[in-house]
């Protein structure tokens, strides 16, 4: 995603790459909610993948581990006993 369209009906412009190169597309946003509609797919819609809940992205993992390190007041969902990395 290049930018988030604030305006309009909603949707983000994304650039896309095929065969001949660069294309900007604005697609709007997937309507799909988590099962308990607390929140939504951040993707476009008629993704072909799962829905952006169930996308993990390696980078922010890796750092939010080494933030749990130092901090590991900041990331309670990650305290030992728990289902994550547990004690790192």
């Amino acid at each position: 995603m290049l930018w988030d369209q604030d305006s309009g009906p909603g949707g983000a412009v994304r650039a896309r790459w095929n065969d001949k190169g660069l294309q900007l597309s604005s697609l709007a946003w997937c309507a799909s909610l988590t099962p308990d509609e607390q929140a939504a797919c951040w993707l476009f819609e008629g993704h072909p993948t799962a829905h952006g809940w169930d996308v993990t992205d390696p980078i922010k993992e890796a750092l939010a581990r080494e933030l749990t390190k130092e901090h590991p007041h900041l990331f309670p969902e990650y305290n030992e006993g728990e289902e994550g990395w547990g004690g790192v």
